[in-house]
């Protein structure tokens, strides 16, 4: 399941979560967020009860978009305790994802985490 988080429901959805968030920033216009759509769905039943995946409309949560400094898409995020961690800033494969996503999982870090 894909969580549609927009600048009113952030807080609640992403910030209080108790899973960890992987956001999609994206927009109607991106076709290479389009593309990413099956990939980032199917990861989404692969972690079903461990990581909230959440997708963001950047023409319409123009408060996130500045939030988030998202200049390019597709972006994916990784939320967990407070923290955002980027993970990409371009297409990417299910494979690269996931395996990005369980590196966090086991508690990796990266230099540019910085607080929600």
């Amino acid at each position: 399941m894909i969580h549609e988080i927009t600048d009113e429901n952030f807080q609640a959805e992403v910030v209080q979560s108790e899973l960890p968030c992987v956001i999609q920033f994206t927009a109607g216009w991106c076709t290479m967020c389009d593309e990413m759509a099956p990939a980032f769905e199917s990861l989404a039943d692969t972690f079903e009860g461990q990581v909230k995946f959440c997708r963001v409309n950047t023409d319409a949560q123009k408060q996130l978009r500045i939030r988030f400094a998202v200049a390019a898409l597709p972006y994916l995020v990784f939320v967990a305790d407070g923290m955002k961690t980027p993970l990409f800033d371009q297409i990417v494969s299910a494979q690269r994802l996931e395996e990005r996503i369980r590196f966090m999982l086991e508690g990796g870090t990266a230099p540019n985490t910085r607080p929600v």
